[in-house]
């Protein structure tokens, strides 16, 4: 399993997600919080080529695993049914070098979420009914 750690550098991050049903669709995208967003899974692109998601397991805990970019994760299947959008922020300077990578656990001890810290910012991740993510800036210091 892959996990990212402290020095890698993050070329880009894609949400991956299911598009075969509009409704499907339309439920995930309101599954997390007004304005958060959320999809299926968060493939992050490393610089030295490897891939690494971050998917919610069935029973909503968090699973990392190696990616296979550019080809969708096993999971995503039929192939037809799934795309990659582009995570913006992601990748841009001062949010694409790891500087730390925690993972966050729930009420009984299991991996529900992570942080990745960069220079910038860092971007909370937590899974559930669908993986969602929040970036934050890192406030600069005066």
């Amino acid at each position: 399993m892959a996990t990212p750690h402290a020095g890698q550098r993050v070329t880009s991050a894609r949400a991956i997600r299911y598009v075969a049903e509009k409704d499907v669709a339309e439920a995930r995208a309101a599954a997390g919080p007004p304005g958060v967003p959320s999809a299926e899974g968060i493939e992050l692109l490393l610089a030295d080529g490897g891939s690494v998601v971050l998917s919610s397991g069935t029973d909503w805990t968090l699973k990392v695993s190696t990616g296979r970019w550019p080809d969708l994760p096993e999971w995503c299947w039929p192939a037809e049914s799934w795309r990659y959008e582009r995570i913006d922020e992601i990748g841009a300077p001062g949010l694409d070098e790891i500087v730390a990578f925690s993972e966050t656990t729930n009420e009984v001890a299991e991996t529900s979420g992570a942080v990745l810290q960069f220079p910038s910012g860092r971007m909370t991740i937590r899974s559930g009914e669908a993986v969602t993510w929040e970036i934050v800036p890192t406030e600069p210091r005066n």
